[in-house]
């Protein structure tokens, strides 16, 4: 499927419902405000939901004040749009609205995905899915105003890890100029995101950084976010994710892994990034869980020293 054919398969429907996964990062937020407004320019009647708040960092956004957590009674919706989320329970509690009748498209680019849609458009071989609704406003014929060329681009940005991926390609490229000419300064956006950490963030990171591991070979590096360092600094789990980079700068480490306990018991969240070499997401599925090749996660249950044994010993396997 590509994006003229999702592209007449949208104009068969007036009201829709547009979601993402629980814990939204950069890529769901920001395509959900795209496509949300090139729904609205084609007459469209939209609603985006999602169970998660937004996180902090991205709350410059325009348009991020029509994302809500909140079903309104008298919104009825033919179709739902399920972005960026390989596994529809994913999506947490938004699930409860899909009714028998209700028509799921599933825009996507994790390898992992299980086409759960009616109708998939899933490309693992692009960097996001935001370079997938720019190429439906390609299809469309639409200019792209300031709001919707934002959105895509912090969608393309951040899962691009600020265009140092492997996902990252030419054509990436090319998207992110045409961004730029509608007005996009990527240095404010990157400040932004990136360099906007509390004290109590980089506190945080310190603590962090006084777990970090290597293996016997020095293959896999290793770091912990535990519920007593999150006390001590008073600091949350949103925002952690990028603590793995620094394990994963480590020269010689193939693959690194970020630990964090929820606060939720024995509730183990496991982040897991390679360099490349490494298929990072068919050890996240061995957990159940998924994403791509390089940058992948899942939750595990059980004691912290369990399930540290279990996924290094797994990780150990794969390398051998």
């Amino acid at each position: 499927m590509n994006a003229k054919t999702i592209k007449d398969k949208l104009n068969k429907f007036k009201n829709f419902l547009i979601t993402s996964h629980i814990n939204p990062e950069g890529d769901s937020i920001g395509s959900q405000i795209a496509i949300a407004s090139l729904l609205n320019r084609l007459g469209k009647k939209v609603l985006i939901l999602n169970e998660s708040p937004v996180p902090q960092v991205l709350r410059f956004m325009p348009g991020i004040e029509r994302i809500m957590r909140k079903m309104p009674q008298d919104f009825d919706f033919q179709a739902l749009v399920v972005l960026d989320c390989p596994d529809l329970t994913r999506i947490g509690k938004i699930s409860q609205y899909i009714k028998p009748d209700t028509v799921i498209f599933n825009i996507d680019h994790h390898i992992s995905n299980e086409y759960f849609g009616k109708y998939n458009w899933v490309n693992s071989n692009i960097s996001s899915t935001g370079e997938l609704i720019f190429e439906l406003f390609k299809a469309f014929r639409l200019k792209i105003n300031y709001e919707e060329a934002l959105g895509m681009y912090v969608a393309i940005m951040t899962d691009t890890g600020s265009f140092r991926y492997t996902n990252t390609s030419p054509k990436t490229h090319s998207r992110i100029a045409e961004l730029m000419k509608v007005g996009i300064k990527p240095y404010e956006i990157y400040t932004k995101i990136y360099e906007s950490a509390s004290l109590k963030d980089i506190a945080l990171l310190a603590e962090s950084l006084k777990t970090l591991k290597l293996s016997k070979d020095g293959r896999i590096a290793y770091l912990w976010v535990t519920k007593e360092m999150l006390k001590k600094t008073k600091a949350s789990l949103e925002g952690t994710e990028e603590i793995i980079t620094f394990a994963r700068s480590i020269g010689g480490a193939e693959v690194a892994i970020l630990f964090r306990e929820t606060g939720t018991q024995d509730r183990i969240k496991v982040s897991f990034r390679s360099k490349g070499n490494v298929d990072v997401n068919a050890l996240a599925s061995f957990f159940k869980g998924g994403g791509h090749s390089t940058a992948s996660g899942c939750t595990v249950y059980g004691k912290k020293d369990e399930v540290e044994k279990l996924v290094l010993e797994k990780t150990e396997e794969m390398l051998s």
